[in-house]
């Protein structure tokens, strides 16, 4: 398996939610707001990502998202530093070991992360404010930031805060645009 292709998926996925923002605010998002002490019952559950079939589990003070899926190469895919070994992939340079299965020419690995997005504690608050969910999240000494999280018809958006224009949405509290991650309810 080509590890750079592994590890590019991996990355990207964990850049979507996992990285520090590129905008930050030395107080929690939206100002003078009294944080949540935890999330109501109507935006707990689980919702799915169509997209990339990930689940999105809100519970009263934490968000992580699942990724659970397998993932499909063909064996001429593997990477010159990997051996095949039975069932198992191993890397001869750190001796990782990936188990697999075989069907025909392609090699199935199934990939099960957890990431959590938010913990709710001294320094990662939420709020709420005219119907919108804030999410912050400290970055540093005295930096935080923060994503906007909407309920819809049978789902959810958490919509990052990343430039001047979301800053802007932010205070206007518009709509949604488009650099948002779109959950439906499960349950």
């Amino acid at each position: 398996m080509k590890r750079l292709e592994l590890l590019l998926i991996c990355v990207i996925l964990t850049n979507l939610f996992a990285c520090g923002p590129t905008v930050t605010f030395s107080e929690p998002q939206p100002a003078g707001v009294r944080n949540l002490l935890k999330f109501p019952k109507r935006l707990q559950g689980e919702y799915l990502n169509v997209s990339d079939n990930s689940t999105l589990i809100v519970n009263d003070s934490v968000i992580q998202l699942i990724y659970d899926y397998d993932y499909t190469f063909h064996i001429n895919q593997l990477d010159s530093s990997d051996h095949l070994s039975g069932d198992t992939i191993i890397n001869n340079i750190t001796n990782e070991k990936i188990l697999i299965r075989r069907e025909g020419d392609s090699l199935i690995t199934h990939v099960h992360d957890i990431d959590t997005l938010f913990q709710m504690h001294e320094f990662s608050v939420a709020r709420k404010f005219r119907g919108y969910y804030f999410i912050n999240n400290q970055y540093g000494d005295n930096k935080l930031g923060g994503k906007k999280i909407q309920l819809t018809k049978g789902g959810i958006v958490i919509s990052s805060i990343s430039n001047e224009l979301d800053i802007k949405n932010l205070e206007e509290l518009t709509e949604v645009d488009s650099r948002y991650f779109g959950f439906i309810h499960l349950n």
